[in-house]
């Protein structure tokens, strides 16, 4: 943890270095050769050797008295004008910075030890004071969640907390960042709790990178692949089983469910998922899937994810509070004789507060 911050520190004091400059901070140095030029290069050193050891040493003026002291006086002017400049620009940006905030949601839940801190790898560029708010839905079992409604009472504390932080400043000035690893139907929870609180920046951790990462990779184009949908008559539930990580698999949609199956599949299961706009467009797919599946008659929708937590999240903020169905979203226990023994209903389609539903 200490050697992750001590890199950030490092890198941020790099970026410092080579930050971009204003225009008065390149007069300001444009002005500094050529006083030194104006004060000292108009004289010229000559030596006259006496005897073996003996120097003499003379000057010469190159251009007029005048002209000289004319041109330096110019040159402090704008020098000094530069210099306050600049320092009303460092002042106006540090209250500017001082005025805003950057509320950073951590959600901590599938490792015991406490990694990286998201707040220290928020991007520079996000300008602002940093708040951490920890979401921590860890039940000293590495990852191993016991009693699940024990949690959801810290995902509403998470939001009141964010809430609270939100009303001390305008909302322009406050900008939300959320990043976690955490279970999915807790996850897919967060998203839909959180939907309400305006933009939010999204990351998520980079396990090969070992280190927490912005949705900034360039879109490649894959969509879900939507299977069965058309199938779907005289149901009040429906399996959605989405499939962007790994596959749902029927065996074990089987030890739990006895419904009609939906899919939304990946064509590739290892495509890159670090597109912000590539995961916008599969919120938008889920969204339009569910007001389909509504328009059937489907009153409640049994979510199984398999997908990395930034999509779980994303697909949670997208789904509609109001015009679409009942959604309880699952857990996967692989070493379960259910393989998904329990799941979370989520505050939506008139349902005021999340609750626990098991198989």
């Amino acid at each position: 943890m200490y050697r992750d911050t001590a890199d950030w520190a490092f890198r941020e004091f790099i970026k410092y270095l080579f930050r971009p400059k204003g225009f008065e901070v390149r007069v300001a140095a444009l002005c500094i050769p050529v006083l030194v030029a104006l004060l000292g290069g108009n004289w010229l050193v000559k030596a006259t050797v006496r005897g073996d050891y003996s120097f003499e040493l003379g000057s010469t003026n190159i251009i007029p008295d005048w002209a000289q002291w004319s041109l330096v006086t110019i040159f402090i002017v704008v020098f000094v004008s530069c210099f306050v400049i600049g320092w009303k620009r460092f002042n106006r940006e540090n209250e500017l910075r001082n005025r805003k905030k950057v509320i950073v949601i951590e959600g901590r839940g599938l490792r015991e030890d406490d990694g990286s801190p998201l707040t220290a790898a928020v991007p520079s560029d996000i300008v602002g004071h940093r708040l951490g708010v920890l979401l921590d839905l860890r039940q000293k079992r590495d990852g191993v969640i016991v009693d699940p409604d024990l949690l959801l009472p810290e995902v509403d504390a998470a939001r009141r907390m964010v809430q609270q932080y939100a009303r001390q400043n305008d909302r322009q000035d406050v900008t939300l960042v959320y990043g976690g690893l955490t279970s999915v139907p807790m996850t897919f929870l967060t998203g839909v709790v959180f939907d309400d609180e305006g933009s939010i920046v999204v990351m998520d951790w980079d396990r090969t990178r070992e280190a927490w990462r912005s949705l900034d990779s360039q879109d490649d184009g894959e969509r879900f692949i939507v299977e069965n949908l058309d199938s779907v008559k005289d149901t009040r539930e429906v399996v959605l089983a989405v499939s962007g990580s790994y596959q749902v698999r029927d065996e074990h949609i089987s030890t739990s469910f006895d419904v009609p199956v939906v899919r939304m599949s990946l064509p590739a299961l290892n495509s890159s998922h670090w597109s912000q706009v590539k995961q916008s467009a599969l919120a938008q797919q889920l969204f339009d899937t569910a007001k389909r599946l509504e328009a059937k008659g489907v009153t409640t929708i049994h979510l199984l994810l398999a997908c990395q937590n930034s999509v779980a999240f994303n697909l949670g903020r997208r789904y509609d509070k109001r015009n679409l169905p009942s959604v309880v979203a699952y857990q996967y226990e692989a070493n379960g004789e259910k393989k998904f023994p329990w799941g979370v209903r989520m505050p939506v389609a008139g349902i005021a507060a999340p609750s626990i539903v098991r198989t």
